[in-house]
């Protein structure tokens, strides 16, 4: 009987630990300053144009913000961006699109669009390149 009542406690007791754990863990995650994990612990990423889960226009210009020494490539939902159109800021090392009349995007498509990079190192070139991914919705 009062090894039942012990395990009973210790049950109840993990079970409110591992509750205080998740809320904890979802307030940490939760994006309510725009601080994306996969950008903040990314040291080749500075910024995602526009940032994850933004809400544009349908001309917005779309891209990324490396570090230095960094080049990429960029496709929107789908569509590779072809390199004559795709803007690279060198100063900023800030590579951007941004749709118009003629290019191979003239609007991005309303409601959810996502976007991604292959990014690489200069040095080593696109054999060894990351992605990374992000969707944002455009009126």
């Amino acid at each position: 009987m009062l090894e039942s009542v012990v395990l009973r406690r210790v049950l109840l007791g993990l079970a409110a630990l591992a509750g205080a754990v998740a809320i904890l863990l979802a307030l940490l995650l939760a994006d309510t300053d725009n601080n994306d994990v996969t950008v903040t612990g990314n040291a080749a990423v500075d910024e995602l144009i526009p940032p994850r889960s933004a809400e544009v226009l349908a001309q917005e210009t779309v891209g990324i913000d490396l570090a230095p020494g960094y080049d990429a490539r960029l496709t929107i939902n789908g569509v590779d961006i072809p390199p004559d159109q795709l803007r690279h800021l060198p100063n900023l090392n800030r590579f951007t699109f941004r749709p118009d009349q003629g290019k191979v995007i003239e609007r991005l498509q309303a409601e959810q669009n996502c976007a991604l990079v292959t990014y690489w190192r200069q040095e080593v070139g696109p054999a060894e390149a990351d992605t990374i991914s992000w969707c944002f919705t455009a009126s």
